[in-house]
């Protein structure tokens, strides 16, 4: 062992000597880049004379020209490489690897082979690969095979080997800490060591201690629909944030960041998962909230709720008929399948404007509407009028700008006002010419008509919907508020797919959803036909469906396997978050009598169960909970609304400011969902304050957000939802 010791220190130090050699060659080059850049910039502005004289001088010109370009792209492709390399090196000097591989390639005659996995891979400056990328194919042995006759692919080839050898190391810049041989997964020691850390302001990444169930999700490129039902701190999130670092890298030619898309459960979760990629050396992708999506896909003036007036409405006990209705799979179905173009009639019409001047009537855009052909789809013919009301006002600008009185005001315009207009002076009075700088004056006067054009504002979206909705409730739609809803906007966007113009985004590669237990089967449909091409990963917790909108993992299966694309459903059942007494206390909250849930850590008290006489008492009790616990750990107060963070702010009797600060939190139940204390005191849980299935579930996601303590302070009676537990 001692043996085994030296040689692994030993190759360390010799690795660790080619990484900081490799900086110091990087970070010359660099240096070196820049240099001969400015000297070529400073060659543009002093020895290089332009000369325009005649063509020829001209041709000779615009050649240099093109040369000190191409000179000066090349160099910002250096530099740009080269300080990628710079990056990797940095981010290996913290801890140059973490795993290593003996392997037998039984497909050759070759010798064993040894290959240390890192954070990112490294190649010497002789060319020698070192450190090999935990994403790479060979990889994938050290997280999911035993020892023994094994295989990974590459390349889309099964390449069989035998796992001689697969070793754990704890590694701090140029120290080896320790190391174990393992014959299953990753070494609990280490697993457990990095576990135990106390919770931070941003989530980390798990890369040194995933898991064989999380590696299968992160790797699996065989099913384009992915559907992970994980228990709370099953490590579903993390293996989201991996899997679009392994999507990255596995396609690093095909798609960027650009083509993924991240869909969260609010905006605190999306600062907390912020870093997570970055510190792999992976730039974020588009991570939005549901109702961030929308609006961005939405893009019309129409309000829309607020993020804390959507959590308002989703979190009420009572849902109306009508919002379960365009919720729902079936009113989609309905829309979809619609035909019947008598639908479209002059009401759905609208005027176009310009300053309160009538441009088009509702009336005329109608029967611009009727003259299209009747055997056409409703979308085509929307489409064939847009393209006719584009034209009619296109002619009418041209006559404008033909006319007398317009070439006259521009022959009127002083020099002042023509550069502000045209960036040049009008000294060419032929008439053609002014014709069409008083186009161009025009079409920029009157953008907004294109505009409105182009959006379709002349045609009544909301008009639709309710004569849509008249038509398969046999009632009338009643507008619940005065904004729109996510709701009514899920709807009027597949409206708008559906009957007005194609929506769909065909670029987007990968689309992931946190949390998406909280969807509602509209929204599932309209991410499905917004994104056709899309590899789809959707990961939730089925416990934690607190919100009306919930829909069953069940039916989530279903409308994923509509798409007629494979779906893998994973379950994840392991509790990594939560210390062994946390898991036992929410896990006898679990709606799934079959469902056992394994918990991972060992550490951690018994949750605290403190009966409060009155409310001085018990917010005393909270006080003390909070000022007995270390300073660099984290905790937070879970409540079941934003009115309740507001009142405990005021009432309870400590130094507001404290909760300013990133390690003491009070977070309503909406915006603690996916984030992780080391400690969570639940506001309350008393018997009238939690009675329902849905009660049982916020309790749940509350308890299960604490990684060391939970503490249940209340006033009366404690709730029946945890009288066994206490």
């Amino acid at each position: 062992m001692v043996n085994e010791y030296t040689q692994e220190q030993q190759q360390l130090q010799l690795i660790y000597e080619e990484l900081l050699e490799a900086q110091k060659v990087y970070q010359k080059a660099i240096q070196t880049v820049n240099a001969d850049g400015k000297t070529v910039l400073e060659q543009f502005g002093g020895d290089t004379k332009l000369n325009f004289d005649n063509y020829l001088d001209n041709l000779d010109t615009f050649a240099m020209l093109e040369m000190k370009n191409r000179e000066i792209d090349q160099l910002n492709l250096k530099n740009e490489t080269t300080a990628k390399q710079l990056e990797k090196v940095k981010r290996l000097l913290k801890a140059p690897y973490f795993g290593k591989i003996d392997v037998t390639f039984l497909d050759t005659a070759s010798d064993r082979e040894v290959f240390y996995i890192g954070m990112n891979d490294f190649t010497n400056l002789e060319g020698d690969s070192r450190i090999y990328d935990w994403r790479s194919p060979i990889a994938s042995l050290f997280y999911n095979n035993v020892l023994g006759d094994s295989s990974y692919s590459a390349n889309g080839r099964t390449i069989p080997v035998s796992l001689n050898l697969k070793r754990q190391l704890i590694i701090e810049k140029d120290q080896l800490i320790t190391f174990f041989d393992t014959a299953l997964a990753i070494q609990d020691d280490v697993l457990l060591h990095s576990l135990e850390a106390d919770s931070s302001q941003y989530m980390k990444d798990i890369t040194t201690t995933i898991q064989q169930e999380q590696n299968e999700i992160i790797r699996d490129e065989q099913h384009p629909r992915l559907l992970v039902n994980g228990i709370a701190g099953s490590g579903k999130t993390s293996a989201i944030m991996q899997r679009i670092a392994y999507l990255l890298y596995n396609h690093r030619t095909e798609i960027t960041a650009d083509d993924i898309l991240l869909l969260s459960p609010n905006s605190t979760f999306i600062d907390y998962i912020s870093q997570v990629l970055p510190n792999l050396g992976e730039r974020n992708p588009l991570n939005l909230t549901l109702l961030q999506f929308l609006g961005l896909t939405f893009q019309e003036q129409t309000a829309v709720e607020s993020e804390t007036e959507y959590f308002e409405r989703i979190t009420q006990t009572e849902v109306s008929d009508q919002q379960k209705v365009i919720q729902s799979q079936d009113f989609v179905a309905y829309l979809q399948a619609f035909t019947d173009t008598s639908l479209i009639q002059g009401s759905l019409f609208q005027p176009l404007r310009f300053k309160q001047k009538v441009l088009f009537s509702a009336q005329a855009i109608f029967e611009l509407y009727q003259a299209t052909p009747e055997n056409a789809s409703i979308r085509d013919r929307l489409s064939a009028t847009k393209e006719k009301l584009l034209s009619l006002w296109h002619r009418y600008l041209i006559k404008q700008a033909r006319s007398k009185k317009m070439l006259d005001q521009l022959l009127d315009l002083t020099e002042e006002e023509q550069l502000r207009y045209f960036n040049t002076l009008l000294t060419d009075e032929d008439e053609e010419t002014l014709a069409e700088f008083a186009l161009k004056r025009l079409r920029k006067k009157y953008r907004r008509v294109i505009n409105a054009i182009n959006n379709f504002d002349w045609f009544d979206q909301w008009v639709l919907f309710t004569e849509l909705y008249r038509r398969y409730q046999q009632t009338d739609y009643s507008k619940e508020t005065e904004a729109l809803t996510a709701d009514e906007v899920v709807i009027l966007l597949l409206l708008k797919q559906i009957f007005i113009e194609d929506l769909a985004n065909q670029q987007m590669a990968f689309v992931l959803v946190d949390e998406v237990q909280d969807y509602t089967e509209a929204q599932v449909l309209l991410l499905l036909t917004l994104f056709p091409k899309a590899n789809f990963t959707l990961a939730g917790d089925e416990n934690q469906a607190i919100f009306n909108t919930s829909v069953a993992f069940s039916q989530l299966q279903h409308l994923l396997s509509g798409t007629h694309q494979p779906v893998a459903f994973y379950q994840l059942l392991n509790s990594y978050r939560s210390s062994k007494e946390i898991t036992k206390l929410f896990q006898q909250l679990v709606t799934q009598e079959a469902m056992t849930i394994v918990p991972i850590r060992n550490d951690g008290q018994t949750p605290v169960f403190t009966a409060c006489k009155d409310q001085a008492t018990y917010l005393q009790a909270i006080a003390s909970f909070l000022e007995a616990i270390p300073a660099e750990e984290t905790a937070v107060i879970i409540t079941k609304t934003v009115q309740e963070v507001v009142a405990l702010k005021q009432q309870l009797p400590l130094d507001p400011t404290l909760f300013d600060l990133k390690k003491r939190r009070i977070l309503a139940i909406d915006m603690a969902k996916g984030l992780e204390f080391d400690h969570v005191i639940i506001h309350n849980p008393t018997a009238e304050r939690f009675q329902t299935e849905r009660d049982r579930r916020i309790l749940y996601t509350a308890i299960s957000r604490g990684m060391k303590q939970v503490y249940l302070p209340y006033t009366g009676e404690l709730t029946k939802l945890l009288r066994q537990a206490k």
